[in-house]
């Protein structure tokens, strides 16, 4: 199997099914995270912890593979993810991707970038088009709604 087969079911096992026990023997101990949640992930368990935290808001997902480059120890894959927010109100469609180097059979340096902001616009966290509105240097001001 190559290791973007392998990355993409052990993502689709830990995300879509559930199974936490499938992170620790995926991390290698001298694991490197980069991306936007470098500095919140250092170690398997802070993984189990930011896919807990989204698994109370995001459910339902379905995860499409659109791309998949091996090269040696690196691997990358796309993924289209469709899901649900809290309720049915709250459809989900976004992408992100992984880039890994593995050694030993497991995830030594982990890029995981995904249109996060896309995902909470969905969510209704953050204001349609935060993006487009943010690139013309405009401040969002988050109103109190009471």
């Amino acid at each position: 199997m190559k290791n973007s087969e392998r990355l993409f079911q052990w993502f689709h096992d830990v995300w879509v099914s559930g199974n936490l026990d499938l992170v620790e023997p995926m991390f290698h101990p001298d694991l490197e995270v980069n991306g936007p949640l470098h500095g919140a992930i250092a170690i398997a368990a802070d993984y189990r912890e930011v896919v807990g935290t989204l698994g109370h808001i995001i459910h339902d997902l379905d995860l499409t593979l659109t791309h998949a480059l091996d090269d040696g120890d690196l691997a990358a894959i796309r993924i289209q993810v469709r899901g649900y927010g809290r309720s049915e109100d709250f459809e989900l469609h976004y992408s992100g991707q992984l880039i890994v180097r593995m050694q030993d059979g497991q995830i030594r340096e982990f890029l995981s970038n995904f249109d996060y902001m896309t995902m909470f616009e969905q969510l209704g966290q953050l204001p349609p088009d935060c993006l487009p509105i943010c690139m013309t240097g405009e401040r969002l001001i988050w109103a109190d709604e009471t």
